[in-house]
């Protein structure tokens, strides 16, 4: 969240003013479910860095009985593996899909008619963070809760800078995508 905030300063301004609109400048005033409910924008966020990076980049299945899936007969046991990095950066499911654009899930049905059109139609078998169906994670709810806390919490007091601007996230992608070096300066916030 922090690199691709600190590359597109016009969303970090839209997220600091939502926190003033909840928060205020208080900085000491506790953080309440009622308040991160009203986070939309930091959620909005927070999906669309997992688009760009998401921190599982496939999702498999295996099948209990034999089924056609696109035109092929495939036997029950067969093993299918859903590629939803390359998922969330398709052009025929996504608007601009290599740009960073949170609008993408922040109120989008009240967005212009036609902006988010692949969005709209196609969004629940397009996007996936926390996997889907049955096996959807049962603590999504408490890890975006986690998030929108820890992103709240980063930016709502401290100003932050990369240290170079121009290096590259330093990642480690395998099952599980993790960021091993962001080298940034910390300081307090001033409003």
């Amino acid at each position: 969240i922090v690199y691709y905030l600190e590359h597109h300063p016009e969303v970090k301004k839209r997220l600091r003013q939502e926190f003033d609109e909840v928060f205020g400048n208080d900085l000491t005033k506790p953080i309440t479910y009622k308040d991160l409910e009203e986070l939309q924008y930091c959620e909005a966020i927070i999906k669309e860095v997992n688009r760009h990076s998401p921190v599982s980049f496939m999702i498999g299945r295996v099948s209990t009985e034999s089924d056609n899936v696109g035109g092929y007969e495939w036997p029950g046991g067969s093993v299918f593996h859903m590629y939803f990095a390359s998922i969330m950066k398709n052009k025929d499911y996504w608007t601009d899909p290599e740009k960073f654009d949170p609008g993408r899930f922040y109120k989008v049905e009240e967005s212009d008619k036609d902006k988010y059109l692949p969005e709209k139609k196609k969004i629940k078998n397009a996007y996936s963070m926390f996997g889907g169906g049955i096996r959807m994670c049962p603590g999504r709810k408490l890890a975006m809760i986690e998030l929108k806390c820890l992103t709240t919490l980063i930016y709502r007091n401290y100003d932050i800078d990369l240290v170079d601007i121009n290096a590259p996230m330093k990642y480690e992608d395998g099952f599980i995508n993790s960021c091993y070096e962001l080298m940034v300066k910390i300081k307090p916030r001033k409003f």
